[in-house]
């Protein structure tokens, strides 16, 4: 039995006011479509210890498995 081999993009949005902005709806709803998942959500803090950042993990099996 074969096994799934992914691949995976990351993300990167700048946070207003903690949260996503509405504008990324758009990015997300693409990226679903071309068959990726979320799969993972992490904030990141630059030194301030605020979540100016958040990246976001997506992943999708291989197109050529073989690679």
């Amino acid at each position: 039995m074969a096994r799934t081999r992914w691949e995976y993009k990351v993300l990167n949005i700048q946070s207003r006011n903690y949260q996503l902005p509405i504008s990324y709806e758009d990015e997300l709803n693409r990226l679903g479509a071309e068959g990726w998942e979320l799969v993972g959500i992490v904030s990141v803090n630059f030194k301030s210890g605020a979540t100016d950042h958040i990246s976001l993990v997506f992943k999708r099996p291989r197109e050529n498995p073989q690679v």
